[in-house]
């Protein structure tokens, strides 16, 4: 192993504040998820759809690449043109 201990310090700060990083979107999700279920009119069943898509808009309305949204819902089939 050729990493110094100064790489090795460097690249367990990185990975531990992109821990944080994480946190924060996820707690973002939640505040984004739960205000927009209080506006929700449709079945239950279908809120989580709803707010899936919802989210994909978002990120594609922002100017995101469809590469980069296609890595945050790779599940997700291509649009049909």
């Amino acid at each position: 192993m050729s990493a110094t201990k100064a790489d090795l310090d460097a690249a367990e700060e990185a990975w531990l504040d992109s821990q944080a990083g994480f946190k924060n979107y996820l707690a973002a999700t939640e505040a984004l998820f739960r205000v927009f279920s209080e506006g929700w009119c449709g079945p239950r069943r279908a809120l989580k759809d709803a707010f899936d898509d919802y989210r994909e808009a978002l990120l594609k309305n922002s100017e995101y690449s469809l590469l980069e949204v296609s890595e945050v819902y790779p599940s997700r089939r291509p649009e049909r043109q």
